[in-house]
Parts: structure tokens; C-alpha cells; sequence
């Protein structure tokens, strides 16, 4: 007969322990969204006893709280705005344009959980969620609505109602990550900057082709 000694389990420090039921906590928010889920499931799904929970967090809302602030919040924020802020006074457009449609495009790659939980508070009506989303992208949108009345002053921009202009940004961006992300359907085999480039040059000049060779105000419409 054998003489084995059971293997002794690995225990948590209160750090790796609270991040792992944040994840556990997102991936259940995920699914089930904050009025669908219980703290016993999130337990259960972590292995660990509900006290345990409580322990790092004193509330359901605590927690679904924490899960918004760790994964709202990215350790990139402040290299993306100052490269906005550049193109901003450049008055790059462009660059601009493709800077905040490409962060729309990562974000949904890299963590479309938390997509699904936005849009989960959206549809539960949620306060809690929907005002941390307003409180960290309020700001951000709030300078590119600036940026563009700016342009639109000085004639680089078409006079219309800059919140039009953002939707339109922020609309066919955030589609795009719907479609592949979040509905899994096939996507271009392209990357992030590609797409992002290409919903810029749409957005910016068109998808129709111009009827007229450039220079020449004469020539016929092609038939």
C-alpha cells in the first residue's frame, strides 16, 4: 500500500484572492447582468463560500462597482489622450478620427465582458453602471465635441451639429464591435488600425467616388 501525502493547497494571498473573484464576478455580470446574478453564484463559480465575498467587498453593488473601476479603467489611458491631444494641435483630423475609432475597436477586443455588462446596465436600467460609464467617457467626449466646433469654425469641418459627427465616430466603431465581438460574426482579416483607417476615410470623404477626373470641371459624369 502506498503512503502518499495529499497535495496541499495553494492559498491565496487577500490581493489574488479579491482579483480573482473580480474576474469571476465579471465573467457572471457578463451573462446574466447585475439583476440576473447572485453573490452565491459568483461564490460558487470561484469555489469559495459566499462569506467569503463579503470579506472583500460589502455589497453586491461594492463589487459590481469594483468590477467597473478595474475594467473601465486602463493602464494606457493617459498615452491615448496625449496621443489625441497631439493630433489635436496639429489639427490632424484624421488622426484624430482614426485615434478614437481604433481605441473603440480595442476595447472591444480586448475585453468585450465588460462591453456586455455596459450593455446589460443599459438595458436593466442600472443607474450604478450607466453612471460610471458617463463619468469616464463624459470627459473624452466632451473634448473631441470641442475639437470639432473648433474646426468646424475654421472652415476644415462641414457645418452641421458636432454631436452628429460623434455619434457617427462612435457609431460605426462600436457596430463593428457588436457585430464581431460581441455576436461573433466573421469579421475582415484585418487588424484594429486597418478598420479603424478605413472607417476614417469613409466617414471623412465618402463612399462614393467622385463622378469627375480631378482638375477637370468638364469632363462628363463616367457612365
Amino acid at each position: 500500500m502506498t503512503n502518499e501525502r495529499p497535495v496541499p493547497q495553494h492559498r491565496m494571498s487577500a490581493g489574488q484572492r479579491q482579483h480573482q473573484l473580480l474576474e469571476v464576478a465579471l465573467n457572471v455580470f457578463s451573462r446574466r447582468g447585475f439583476k440576473g446574478t447572485t453573490t452565491k453564484e459568483i461564490a460558487s463559480a470561484a469555489g469559495v463560500a459566499e462569506a467569503i465575498i463579503f470579506q472583500h467587498f460589502p455589497s453586491k453593488e461594492a463589487l459590481y462597482s469594483a468590477v467597473l473601476e478595474l475594467h473601465l479603467e486602463t493602464s494606457d489611458e493617459q498615452s491615448w489622450i496625449q496621443e489625441v491631444n497631439d493630433c489635436m494641435a496639429h489639427n490632424d483630423d484624421e488622426g484624430v478620427f482614426r485615434s478614437f475609432i481604433r481605441r473603440i475597436l480595442e476595447s472591444y477586443r480586448r475585453d468585450p465582458m465588460i462591453h456586455r455588462v455596459i450593455l446589460f446596465a443599459a438595458l436593466e436600467g442600472h443607474e450604478q453602471g450607466l453612471a460610471r460609464m458617463h463619468q469616464q467617457f463624459a470627459p473624452v467626449f466632451e473634448r473631441f465635441l470641442e475639437y470639432i466646433a473648433r474646426r468646424q469654425r475654421e472652415g476644415a469641418l462641414a457645418d452641421c451639429n458636432p454631436d452628429a459627427i460623434m455619434i457617427g465616430l462612435g457609431g460605426i466603431a462600436q457596430q463593428y464591435g457588436l457585430i464581431t465581438q460581441i455576436f461573433r460574426a466573421p469579421a475582415p482579416n484585418v487588424s484594429d488600425e486597418e478598420m479603424a483607417q478605413l472607417f476614417t476615410r469613409i466617414l471623412l470623404h465618402g463612399v462614393q467616388k467622385t463622378p469627375f477626373a480631378k482638375g477637370d470641371n468638364n469632363q462628363k459624369p463616367a457612365e
